[in-house]
């Protein structure tokens, strides 16, 4: 008699904790509804969905082993939110032969992290290494349209890049922006540079703190005009003691006084919160502008959220994420606190998209994004 008792006790609580993992993921559902402008808790549940995710999916197993029928209450969950699922992994076949008919056109997106400007050498020397990989990887794959993000341009020509790229790429047409200086020597923005003619450019101001920022070039491919969208959305903005902190959770022991924890804490929640509720506006300035453009839309850019985000999904209203036609997690960002999908290339309905892929060059703290998008001719 004990011993069923026992037993009994042992999956009810199982069963209880099982309900605590399905209300987790309702509330990434609701998270990814709701606008952080409106309740901002709600958008940190999205970034640890994949550990909710896999927690119900032990749970599925477990349920199965023992033969209950318990199972259906994690299955039916993750079923309700089955296109986050989609966002998250990809099973496509990336070998697909691209099509003859219509243009296929690559396109790459990459936070460059400023090229690694500021690795600076023992003697406080310029280190062109990182730099240099990037652009022998863009050589390369000899990519028709190349994003970049947290790109930089000397104004002096110690560090060259916008004066150097259009003799080494075939993507020589150039479209850059900045919104901050140093100096008045260092600008830093955003650029895009075509292989095709670039006839119309134009800046998304956004209300950031960090000075984060968005362009739109219109580019004739042939006998078509397509929009390029290539936007930077509002940054974390860890500071040097934020990394510090970030670092000392990462190894064992480091961490003793509970003040150190709270303050830390409290401080990467507090950017969070920020950096969410400042997303919302940028999104809708973007997404306003979208839904005017006379020509089919590519919008690339790094987004600092995740796919269970209400960004991914105001983005994707009338967008299709071109990850759809790759395979695996697609993990692009590889920094303080790595494991997230954060960069995208989304396009309108008038593309097909073949073989997206996400790199494993370390150039930077993000990995680049590409694919081929096939759009046939009127």
């Amino acid at each position: 008699m004990k011993t069923r008792r026992k037993k009994s006790f042992f999956t009810w609580i199982i069963l209880l904790l099982n309900q605590l993992a399905v209300l987790a993921l309702l509330l990434v559902y609701a998270g990814v509804r709701i606008s952080p402008a409106d309740f901002w808790p709600l958008a940190f549940a999205g970034l640890v969905y994949p550990a909710i995710l896999t927690i119900n999916i032990l749970f599925i197993a477990y349920w199965l082993i023992r033969f209950r029928l318990y199972f259906l209450i994690s299955l039916i969950a993750i079923l309700l939110g089955w296109p986050q699922v989609k966002s998250f992994f990809q099973w496509s076949n990336t070998s697909a032969s691209l099509p003859d008919e219509g243009k296929n056109i690559s396109v790459v997106s990459y936070n460059v992290r400023v090229f690694d400007l500021y690795n600076y050498g023992p003697r406080w020397e310029l280190n062109f290494t990182q730099r240099n990989n990037i652009f022998r990887f863009l050589q390369e794959k000899d990519f028709d349209i190349i994003c970049f993000q947290e790109f930089v341009y000397d104004k002096g020509g110690a560090f060259k890049t916008l004066d150097t790229l259009p003799d080494i790429l075939r993507a020589r047409h150039t479209h850059a922006e900045y919104s901050r200086s140093s100096r008045d020597i260092n600008f830093f923005g955003v650029a895009t540079f075509s292989a095709w003619p670039i006839i119309h450019k134009g800046t998304l101001n956004f209300p950031s703190q960090m000075g984060n920022m968005g362009i739109y070039s219109d580019i004739v491919v042939d006998s078509d005009t397509i929009r390029v969208y290539n936007v930077h959305f509002e940054s974390i903005g860890l500071s040097p003691e934020d990394y510090g902190f970030v670092e000392s959770l990462t190894n064992a022991g480091q961490i003793t006084q509970t003040d150190y924890l709270k303050q830390g804490s409290l401080r990467i929640l507090n950017r969070l919160k920020q950096a969410y509720i400042e997303r919302t506006e940028q999104v809708k300035i973007v997404s306003d502008h979208i839904s005017s453009s006379p020509y089919p839309v590519i919008l690339t850019g790094d987004f600092n959220d995740t796919p269970a985000s209400w960004t991914y999904r105001e983005m994707t209203r009338n967008l299709s994420d071109a990850f759809k036609s790759g395979t695996g997690l697609g993990q692009t960002y590889i920094g303080a606190i790595p494991g997230f999908r954060i960069d995208y290339i989304l396009h309108s309905n008038e593309f097909t998209p073949y073989n997206f892929n996400t790199g494993s060059q370390v150039y930077s703290d993000h990995y680049p994004v590409w694919v081929w998008l096939n759009i046939q001719s009127d």
